[in-house]
């Protein structure tokens, strides 16, 4: 009984700790990702960007001038990355958020069978952050 309530309190606080990373006000996003061709295509750029909103960032493209409250404390913006996996018969997304100092804060999988690329990318992007600290804040 005593190991599962020390497991829990570890759990516990290691969630909690991995939420304190997401304090940053501000989202970058790329305006074209690597599997991208030009920009939001698969609608992956304008579902994230909604999402991100959703939580309660504020999120622009890397090809829009700073705020300059972000310009003053750089530690305030957080840099979105979406990277596709390999996979020949789901389309795997993986999104990340990294702060000033480079480390990563946030991580999500998501992976869809969905057939056409534009439902499948959106598909796996909800189901990489359905269950996810974004979610909750």
């Amino acid at each position: 009984m005593k190991k599962l309530l020390f497991l829990m309190l570890f759990t516990c606080l290691g969630l909690g700790m991995q939420a304190q990373g997401l304090n940053a006000k501000y989202v970058q996003m790329k305006k074209v990702y690597n599997f991208q061709e030009e920009f939001n295509e698969y609608r992956v750029n304008s579902f994230l960007k909604h999402k991100l909103e959703e939580a309660g960032y504020t999120v622009f493209y890397d090809d829009q001038e700073l705020p300059q409250e972000v310009k003053a404390d750089p530690c305030k913006l957080l840099k979105c990355n979406v990277e596709r996996d390999k996979s020949m018969l789901a389309t795997k997304l993986q999104i990340t958020l990294v702060n000033c100092k480079s480390q990563t804060v946030f991580t999500a999988n998501g992976e869809s069978r969905l057939k056409k690329r534009d439902k499948s990318h959106v598909d796996a992007l909800k189901n990489a952050l359905e269950y996810s600290v974004l979610n909750k804040k």
